[in-house]
């Protein structure tokens, strides 16, 4: 332990300066020791997701309905109340296009007037946006249009010649 009558130390050259640092690190470490260690708050963390939207729905026309292009309606239907109702349509073998949009009201009923259909086969759904991003659709409702039946043409008088 001791070499040439003196203690050796983890410093080569010995001085008593040196033990400050160690004695200045044990006594930060005892002073930080004293404070009260923080509970961990998970809530604040990981926000609670919001939760889904209410189903949304279309109560007419009912599906596989049939109608005159003349005649098709409207589309009625239940939503969220503040959100915004998007009605989208295809015809047969189509991608869906968007075709109206609108505010839901206070009683979360949605109307959509219809008009201008070609005789075929289409798809109507709509969907409800909630203005933080959240979305809730509805079923497909497939409607047939056919031609509006074209009148019967009147019938000409027969002009007969005179005969001499």
């Amino acid at each position: 332990m001791f070499a040439n009558g003196k203690p050796r130390y983890w410093i080569p050259s010995y001085d008593r300066w040196n033990l400050l640092f160690p004695a200045a690190f044990l006594a930060v470490l005892a002073w930080m020791c004293t404070f009260p260690a923080t509970p961990a708050n998970f809530g604040a963390v990981r926000p609670e997701p919001p939760p889904p939207l209410s189903p949304t729905s279309v109560e007419s026309p009912a599906s596989n309905s049939h109608f005159r292009a003349s005649r098709i309606g409207d589309v009625e239907g239940r939503a969220q109340p503040g959100t915004l109702a998007v009605l989208y349509y295809a015809p047969a073998q189509s991608a869906m296009r968007e075709l109206g949009r609108m505010e839901v009201g206070i009683d979360g009923r949605y109307r959509f007037h219809l008009a201008g259909f070609a005789p075929g086969l289409y798809t109507l759904k709509v969907a409800a946006w909630a203005a933080d991003g959240r979305s809730a659709e509805s079923k497909d409702v497939f409607l047939w249009v056919e031609a509006d039946p074209q009148p019967a043409p009147k019938p000409t008088p027969i002009k007969r010649r005179k005969t001499r």
